[in-house]
């Protein structure tokens, strides 16, 4: 799923940025020193099992809910890190610094496609829950069900009868042979349908299908309902309604999972009895709400391999990264963090280095404890539009107009001066690197390269008057050639409420240098600082309506999606019309053709299709996607080269503390 985050220094979307957002977190105040390299020596180093792991999460990428199922309001990297070391999804992805399936990981064997693609068929490996209980089957319909009136809350959710769940006709699980089948209204892509479908389902544990606290498993009667009994309508809102007992039961059983007294009430997550059926390798005993830091525990009955060595894992928040630097430069405190981009020397060489990403040398303070290790991870970093404000919208429907931002977007200056060369360029939405026969040779050559001068001639082309360092205004109003488009006034100018989350020092010096970049082409960014989460309530909110004042024209939270859990890089979660994540209302009729057909066609061509148009007709402005700059103690080992992976999918069943041996 195209994930909603916060990008660590960056670190949603709905996810929302689903599929994860990601916020540029810098500002420590720590000069950035170079170490020498060191000689390449091998060392053996030998396991010592136990002790307490602290990680350290960036500001305001701390984790803050703990149901699988998560509402776009949670849709974040920093939860599904939390939630997948407890709750593991039926299908893992990120193999090595791919984002491919990782069977080793997955609760169940390969899909079985057949007739036509149209029956998907899962077999379950008979994985335990923390209570003695089977993963089975069972539970992974009990998932279906729960999608089936509730799909509109999950991040990921994409509406229409091609997307999931909706272009789920039938799901049976058999218990004797520990297999659930689905039975698809037409033939997709085995790929698409695996990569970006079946990805996204978590099993849920029958203790968990209840409708109050002493409820008996199986009680709440959505786990054992035929996916068939459960029946619904759509309100003329567009919400969905249970019309059938069995859907009924699923939503009573949601509303209590996600009520006040359980998924709701995080200071409850480390007591919550619910939360301690697992089936991952670690399970929750405490949680502070208000700083967010978490506790878990390794789960002594984790049937998966390996079994967890650390003892403990602590997800310790920091509210700056001055504090957490000064803390990781202290020692051994922190075992796996991250360090502010201003603290490590300049970086200038290249992007990927073969396997991995390239890595400069390690700030001279760190490098005796820890080792430096950079990751570009499989996403796009983006700002949106928005396409619902009722006087600005005819201006930003305008492909040219699009085109003219991008080519103010520059990467390569921002890249070196906000992120001293850890970043990786965005031409369109499939990311260039980590290096994938995803990304088309077009995109791969950037489109729209930054480019005043484009910009500007763009905009005389169209029918406006061009003041550099002032205001553009439209001069030949009218829809024809030369002429600015259809719905803009003669005189309208060309400036735009422009929100930005505040809080970060460099990443407020980024967007001044964004508003004075635009403005050579006499585009003026009415800028307003708001927090964090405002910035994400006016991009993934409700849609502008006409006769109210409308927040903002443009959006930019420092990040943007990484792919996940739909790691196959389609846009039905993030840019089809009306899909959860689609921030700002993005419509184009081609643009759902083309995502359409990457559906259906396990051709690279129709991959290529899709992105080339997006990377043109801009349905949002990309900007460079900043790594993530992991710090590893050296005292733990199964962490490298990068502790959560090209998708911040966390395994720490790997991680070990060690030891030189003698």
């Amino acid at each position: 799923m195209l994930r909603k985050r916060m990008l660590t220094k960056l670190a949603v979307v709905g996810t929302a940025v689903a599929c994860a957002v990601f916020v540029v977190a810098v500002g420590a105040s720590s000069s950035a020193t170079t170490s020498k390299p060191a000689k390449a020596q091998v060392t053996h180093m030998v396991k010592i099992p136990g002790g307490t792991l602290t990680y350290a999460t960036p500001p305001a990428a701390a984790p803050d809910y703990i149901f699988p199922m998560m509402s776009g309001a949670y849709f974040s990297v920093s939860n599904f890190q939390y939630i997948y070391d407890m709750f593991r999804p039926m299908y893992w992805f990120g193999l090595g610094q791919t984002p491919d399936l990782n069977t080793n990981v997955s609760l169940a064997d390969m899909p079985v496609y057949s007739n036509g693609g149209k029956t998907v068929t899962v077999k379950m490996k008979g994985f335990k829950w923390s209570d003695g209980t089977t993963v089975d089957a069972q539970d992974v319909l009990f998932w279906q069900n729960m999608m089936k009136t509730e799909g509109p809350e999950w991040g990921e959710y994409a509406p229409g009868p091609d997307q999931y769940p909706g272009n789920v006709l039938n799901v049976v699980a058999n218990n004797a042979t520990d297999t659930v089948t689905f039975t698809l209204n037409k033939t997709y892509s085995s790929y698409w349908f695996t990569y970006n479908e079946l990805s996204q389902i978590t099993p849920l544990p029958i203790a968990w299908d209840i409708t109050s606290a002493n409820g008996k498993p199986g009680s709440g009667g959505c786990s054992g309902a035929s996916y068939s009994s459960i029946t619904t309508s759509t309100s003329s809102s567009g919400a969905i309604v249970p019309t059938s007992a069995s859907a009924k039961a699923c939503v009573a059983v949601w509303t209590f999972l996600t009520g006040k007294s359980e998924a709701g009430a995080p200071a409850t997550y480390g007591t919550n009895p619910l939360w301690k059926i697992v089936d991952g390798p670690y399970y929750p005993t405490a949680f502070d709400a208000t700083t967010d830091a978490a506790t878990l525990v390794a789960n002594t009955k984790y049937s998966g391999s390996p079994k967890p060595s650390i003892a403990k894992l602590v997800y310790l928040p920091f509210t700056t990264d001055t504090s957490e630097f000064d803390v990781l430069a202290s020692g051994h405190t922190i075992n796996i963090g991250y360090v502010p981009f201003e603290n490590v020397p300049a970086y200038k060489g290249p992007v990927w280095c073969g396997t991995k990403t390239c890595a400069g040398p390690n700030n001279a303070v760190l490098a005796k404890n820890y080792t430096f290790a950079p990751e570009a991870l499989f996403q796009f970093s983006y700002f949106a539009l928005n396409y619902t404000n009722p006087t600005i919208a005819p201006i930003v429907k305008q492909v040219y107009i699009r085109q003219a931002m991008q080519s103010l977007q520059n990467q390569t200056l921002w890249t070196q001066l906000y992120f001293n060369g850890y970043a990786t360029p965005n031409y369109g939405p499939v990311p260039v690197y980590p290096p994938t026969n995803f990304a088309s040779p077009a995109e791969r050559k950037n489109p729209l390269p930054y480019s005043p001068s484009h910009a500007i001639s763009l905009l005389k082309s169209h029918g406006w008057t061009v003041v550099p360092n002032g205001v553009d205004t439209c001069a030949k109003p009218g829809s024809g050639a030369g002429e600015c488009g259809a719905g803009i006034a003669k005189g309208a100018p060309l400036s735009f409420a422009f929100v930005y989350a505040t809080g970060i020092a460099s990443f407020d010096a980024q967007m001044k240098e964004m508003a004075a970049s635009w403005e050579q082409a006499g585009i003026k960014l009415e800028q307003e600082p708001k927090a964090f989460a405002a910035v994400l309530a006016d991009a993934f909110g409700p849609p502008c309506t006409p006769g109210k004042a409308c927040a903002w024209v443009v959006a930019d939270w420092g990040g943007g999606w990484v792919y996940a859990p739909d790691y196959y890089p389609t846009g039905e979660a993030l840019f089809v019309s009306g899909a959860s994540s689609n921030a700002g209302e993005y419509a184009n009729p081609t643009a759902d053709s083309l995502i359409t057909l990457t559906n259906t066609s396990s051709s690279l061509t129709a991959l290529y299709n899709y992105e080339d148009f997006m990377a043109t007709n801009l349905p949002v402005i990309f900007q460079p996607a900043a790594d993530v700059l992991w710090e590893v103690s050296k005292n733990v080992c199964g962490a490298l080269p990068d502790p959560f992976n090209v998708l911040e999918a966390p395994t720490p069943e790997y991680w070990y503390f060690c030891k030189a041996a003698k």
